[in-house]
């Protein structure tokens, strides 16, 4: 694998105190046994764990959406217990810090994370739980801007709790309190706020999922419900994909699922499981013939079809069905970036994604990705062998809009750099022209892949 990804999370800094914003997420690392006991006893550990998963995967998708629009905000992690800090780091990466907890109850651990961050230089600071169903990065912003007017922010919870607080100033009186499970909670913060003088806005309410009867919510949200399967063809020996195929399960939610389609002679196919919601299947060579296979095993009902040589950005899970939750949309991709990159291969990625937003028409190495029923319709990859992409993207854009999400996804440049940039980029258009004029993808392969 030519491709590395950024250093990971926790090990450098990311927060910029001229910014004056903070976002602090309160989170446990989900393990069963560990979170959501009220759920647990109802549903019992692994499933109690898997739901907490689902909104912390989600509530994290929805802070990098925010970080996105909003470079200047730094964002932290404070977890607990302080022995999950390095499974946090490796298997939750993105544009934040982990920092562990302290304090003997809730209040006063909120109280340590809003000081740590004030010694910081972050004056406004939102913080947020890691278990609301339905936040949006709206929420956020309505709360920063209600401390940019001078205000405080409280988000408040159906159960009489509050999914979010923001504070420019100190306010003590608040955490002092040891009982966090009650339903006065968010009626006694209001109260206290008042009492101290401090200015709030109320935002609008938010429903966190601590109770069975709260699971309503879940249901009807599809968002939390999808199930994504990751189809990856390859010609490579299992041996050369683990780092690939390492980055790729620390980002995979609760039921998602990656199978690896390899390609060799003969008519057979065949599963193996390999690791941890990792399957292997053999099936004849052909990257449109594998494709086929790798969906028609699958179980999910979001399809994501991933080069071995490319790597999607963070929280890319959440990406996808941020992507496809709008039912308006046929296709998605991510844009594309390249590494190692040269100004001339800038140059040629600008182009793609140029591409795909003007002409709506991505390829294959940007990571298309798709419902079921949209794979269904459009009749799966009718290439066999080459332009797999190309076909199966004309067949999808009637059936919809094409979105490109903003995060960029690196693939090798090896191809490039080995055989000539300019060489394969002439080589990549021949191929695309020989296809629209009907040559067959038979002869498109042999072309494309001799020496």
């Amino acid at each position: 694998m030519d491709i590395e990804l950024r250093s990971p999370p926790g090990t450098q800094g990311t927060s910029n105190p001229v910014s004056r914003k903070a976002l602090l997420v309160f989170m446990r690392y989900p393990e069963p046994g560990k979170v959501k006991s009220r759920l647990a006893a109802a549903l019992g550990p692994q499933e109690a764990a898997a739901i907490y998963h689902r909104l912390l995967r989600r509530t994290l998708g929805v802070a990098s959406d925010f970080k996105r629009s909003n470079p200047d905000c730094g964002i932290f992690l404070f977890c607990t217990p302080e022995s999950s800090a390095g499974q946090i780091v490796a298997e939750f990466r993105g544009p934040w810090e982990v920092v562990h907890q302290e304090g003997e109850h809730l209040g006063e651990r909120m109280k340590a994370a809003l000081r740590y961050t004030s010694q910081l230089g972050y004056p406004h600071r939102v913080l947020i739980g890691s278990d609301v169903a339905d936040i949006e990065p709206s929420d956020l912003l309505e709360a920063f801007q209600a401390l940019a007017d001078g205000y405080s922010a409280i988000g408040p919870a159906p159960d009489g709790g509050f999914y979010l607080i923001g504070l420019k100033d100190h306010c003590p009186p608040i955490f002092q309190h040891s009982e966090w499970g009650t339903a006065d909670v968010g009626a006694r913060t209001e109260r206290l706020l008042q009492k101290s003088c401090i200015p709030f806005r109320r935002l609008r309410t938010r429903t966190d999922i601590d109770r069975p009867g709260d699971l309503l919510l879940l249901s009807n949200t599809r968002f939390l419900a999808d199930r994504l399967s990751i189809i990856v063809p390859t010609l490579n020996p299992m041996s050369g994909l683990g780092s690939f195929l390492d980055r790729i399960a620390c980002e995979l939610w609760p039921d998602d699922e990656v199978i690896v389609v390899q390609g060799e002679n003969g008519q057979h196919r065949e599963q193996e499981p390999i690791g941890n919601r990792i399957r292997r299947i053999v099936a004849p060579r052909g990257r449109g013939i594998q494709l086929n296979h790798g969906a028609d095993l699958s179980s999910g009902n979001l399809l994501l079809f991933l080069h071995d040589d490319s790597i999607p950005p963070h929280n890319f899970c959440y990406s996808v069905r941020s992507v496809l939750d709008d039912p308006s949309v046929s296709l998605g991709c991510f844009t594309l970036a390249f590494q190692p990159s040269t100004p001339t291969l800038d140059r040629i990625a600008a182009w793609a994604n140029f591409r795909t937003r003007v002409f709506r028409l991505p390829y294959g190495d940007q990571g298309i990705f798709c419902r079921r029923e949209i794979f269904q319709k459009a009749g799966g990859f009718k290439n066999r062998y080459l332009l797999e992409d190309v076909d199966f993207v004309r067949n999808c854009r009637p059936r919809g809009a094409v979105r490109m999400h903003p995060d960029s996804l690196v693939t090798s440049s090896r191809r490039y750099l080995t055989r000539g940039i300019l060489r394969a980029s002439f080589e990549n258009h021949l191929i695309l022209l020989l296809y629209h004029l009907g040559v067959q993808d038979s002869r498109l392969y042999s072309l494309y892949y001799r020496p």
